[in-house]
């Protein structure tokens, strides 16, 4: 990205000075911490100047805008770029609400820039709370990190305010604060590109080139001595004119250590080392524009090189007829239009602009939005790329309990063979050596616990088998969901990486957090400790309390917040349905059999088993029962459980008549 350098001041204040000079300040909006937006208003209509002293994107030019809103400048991003990051009243900055105040009605006299330095001095008219007319400086530092907004008296030279302040910790050189007295940058003591005379230049550039064919013999010759880089001590503030000795004297300066720094290979690295006013990229510029090589030692071989070159810079001084344009690729820009479009006889994609106003609108905006575009776009994939390593994580899980066929038929195909061979099996006995009823198998040696009963160990393996299915049925659609939204997450990185621009991506995110990005979730109000009003209640036969969830809220309020840890949690085996709860008193007396059946009844017919005959439901204490997920309701895992049967086709129990009544 090429920066906003001195000859871009030059040429948008050229431009701009017509339209800006002689106009009231109608508003002052501050976009952001250093971003300001000024409303001049003239008989000729309205011109809003934008001022940034970003670190990055600092600039200041004139731009179009829509209608600003008078209560909170909230303007729509996508119709207008230029929205203040703050509201009313107490939000806005403070150096907002001083520009306001004292430049209200203010008239802006002049816009000044110190000569090949970017800065740039807003002198206004204007008049205090008694009347008295003062002048007033708003100054446009932009140089990079140290950029800055500072607004100044004339008379006394005292700082009003600051976009931001600058103490002794953060600078050394000088410190920024309202009450101070302003001074400007300290100089870097040397000539400026806009000052410097010929004779001057010219001396200093065949030095440099004495200087590099020096270097390179002492390249070749290690015992010679290395030379100084070059250190100009002239004012900047006045036109340079040096003898030749004063010359030879600053660019080959003294020793001061055992190393010292190479001299300037390049004649871009010459410039920039040598003079102020001039950037990597003017620079570059200016060589190609005088059809001259980078490499000072091949430069020197083209006649007069150096009077090719001062050409070009006595063109960059007196110039002022501009032919804006941009690289399509952001790479760079081009005031003066030198800069060549097409290298190896391929013509690079650009775009010209009518002034160089909206040059500069038009390539910092395209480039914070590329900046933008970027970073929302590493945001998303970031996110997704973690959605993806949860979800291969959950179906790696998921994976290991989807089991073949023939292993979870086995259970229940031993359970069968035990059942029939129930007179075969004595008591106690620890193996069955049976005949395989089902397959071509031969025998089958099942083995047996031999503290139960023959038709106790058949429902043993049942219970096993009920319970790996179950297991193998979750499992298999935990692999099927996780699968389905990984590749609907796959469709989406696709998709963003594949936007095209900031607008497309925030499209995107929202499609991504199912809201958009400037709306805000409303917090839930919590439920009340201990209102379970809305969990409905019936009575057992006995007069035992039942509780009954009808839904994942209702579910896990009820194991949250309702359930007491020797209350008996009743669910249906393998499948979705409510949970069920019996209170049990503080004498932790057991409820009796008709009122677990009934509880029993009531989770199997509100269960998706509920189409059956014989419904199989389990039920344990709610001490052994754990929630699975924060963020996922209703979903537990419990132990120690017992196992019911019931029967949905018999009568409804009198509970169950109770409970489809409310």
């Amino acid at each position: 990205m090429q920066p906003f350098d001195a000859l871009s001041i030059r040429a948008v204040l050229a431009e701009a000075r017509p339209l800006i000079i002689n106009r009231k300040v109608d508003r002052v909006t501050q976009l952001g911490r250093d971003e300001v937006l000024l409303t001049l208003r003239g008989k000729s209509g309205v011109n809003s100047l934008f001022i940034s002293a970003q670190s990055v994107h600092g600039r200041m030019c004139l731009v179009q805008t829509n209608q600003v809103h008078a209560k909170g400048d909230k303007i729509d991003p996508v119709t207008d770029r230029y929205v203040s990051k703050y509201g009313t009243g107490s939000s806005v900055p403070n150096f907002c609400l001083l520009l306001r105040k004292h430049l209200a009605g203010a008239t802006l006299i002049a816009a000044e820039q110190p000569l090949g330095e970017r800065i740039i001095d807003l002198v206004f008219s204007c008049v205090d709370e008694v009347g008295t007319a003062a002048i007033k400086i708003l100054t446009a530092e932009i140089m990079g990190r140290h950029s800055n907004l500072i607004f100044w008296e004339k008379e006394g030279a005292k700082i009003v305010s600051a976009s931001h302040n600058v103490t002794k910790d953060m600078s050394r050189q000088r410190e920024i604060a309202p009450g101070l007295r302003y001074e400007r940058p300290p100089s870097q003591e040397r000539p400026s590109l806009y000052t410097v005379n010929q004779d001057a230049f010219l001396q200093l550039f065949n030095q440099a080139t004495e200087i590099n064919i020096q270097n390179s013999t002492a390249t070749a010759a290690p015992e010679s001595a290395p030379l100084a880089t070059p250190e100009l001590t002239a004012n900047p503030e006045q036109t340079t004119s040096l003898s030749t000795s004063q010359v030879s004297s600053q660019l080959s300066g003294p020793v001061t250590g055992s190393t010292t720094a190479a001299p300037p290979t390049t004649i871009e690295q010459w410039i920039i080392a040598t003079f102020t006013g001039a950037g990597r990229h003017l620079c570059e510029e200016l060589v190609l524009a005088a059809g001259l090589v980078s490499e000072i030692e091949k430069a020197r071989s083209i006649e007069n090189a150096g009077d090719k070159l001062w050409q070009r810079v006595e063109q960059l001084r007196a110039n002022e007829n501009y032919r804006p344009f941009l690289f399509t690729d952001l790479s760079r820009y081009s005031v003066l239009g030198w800069y060549p479009t097409s290298k190896n006889e391929q013509v690079l994609p650009t775009k010209s602009l009518p002034s160089v106003n909206d040059l500069i609108e038009e390539y910092f905006r395209s480039c914070e939005l590329t900046e933008q575009c970027n970073q929302l776009r590493e945001r998303l994939r970031t996110d997704l790329n973690q959605e993806l390593n949860k979800i291969d994580a959950r179906l790696k899980m998921a994976e290991q309990h989807v089991l073949p066929g023939n292993d979870i038929h086995l259970q229940k195909k031993l359970g069968d063979l035990i059942l029939a061979n129930l007179t075969e099996i004595k008591i106690g006995q620890e193996l069955l050596e049976a005949e395989d009823l089902f397959g071509n198998t031969g025998k089958i040696v099942i083995k047996l616990n031999p503290n139960l009963s023959a038709a106790q160990n058949a429902q043993m393996y049942y219970r096993q088998y009920a319970k790996s299915r179950a297991r193998h049925t979750t499992a298999s659609q935990s692999v099927n969901e996780a699968r389905a939204r990984r590749a609907t997450l796959e469709e989406q990185l696709k998709r963003i990486e594949g936007a095209k621009d900031i607008f497309e991506l925030r499209h995107l995110k929202e499609n991504l957090t199912g809201r958009k990005a400037h709306e805000i979730a409303k917090p839930k109000a919590k439920a009340k400790k201990g209102n379970d009003s809305k969990i409905l209640s019936v009575n057992s036969s006995d007069g035992w309390t039942i509780y009954v969830g009808r839904n994942r809220m209702e579910n896990d309020y009820l194991l949250s917040r309702l359930a007491q840890p020797n209350d008996l949690w009743f669910h249906v085996l393998g499948q979705g349905g409510a949970h069920v709860l019996i209170r049990i008193p503080s004498s932790k007396q057991e409820p009796p059999m008709t009122t677990i059946l009934e509880a029993a009844q009531i989770a199997a017919r509100l269960s998706k088993a509920s189409t059956g005959t014989k419904v199989r439901v389990v039920y344990t204490q709610c001490k052994h029962v754990r929630k699975l997920a924060k963020d996922k309701p209703g979903l537990v895992k419990y132990e120690q459980e017992k196992t019911v049967e019931v029967d949905t086709s018999q009568p409804m129990p009198k509970p169950m008549k109770q409970l489809f009544s409310h």
